[in-house]
């Protein structure tokens, strides 16, 4: 169950989100969305198993911010969602698409990568 909360907390976060449309259930999906982000960073930097300066560019500065950088899956996840749900038809849904579908393929291969190894045995 440890595990599994900020996934939790994210697709609570993004259900409430698609399927009702009232500003305070918004702001409370934003919330929960924001909270299993949040989680999902914290307990990821403490697995993280390269450096810093492996993620740095060639002139040795940061694209990104760190914070920013770290948190890049959601926030294109979440702009793909809300471009899903506000803007109407084709204009809409193919950038919402690729916007979800860059966002969970960053949060996949982040998770892959920073997860703990399976002890033998």
């Amino acid at each position: 169950m440890y595990e599994a909360l900020p996934y939790l907390y994210i697709a609570i976060g993004v259900a409430l989100f698609m399927l009702l449309g009232s500003p305070l259930v918004s702001v409370s999906a934003a919330c929960l969305y924001a909270a299993g982000a949040i989680v999902w960073v914290t307990r990821s930097s403490y697995r993280r198993k390269n450096s810093r300066h492996q993620v740095e560019n060639r002139k040795n500065r940061w694209l990104f911010p760190e914070q920013i950088y770290e948190y890049l899956p959601f926030i294109y996840m979440a702009v793909g969602i809300a471009t899903l749900s506000h803007i109407p038809g084709i204009y809409g849904a193919i950038p919402g698409a690729v916007l979800c579908l860059a966002g969970a393929l960053v949060w996949i291969i982040r998770a892959i990568y920073r997860s703990h190894p399976v002890p033998a045995g």
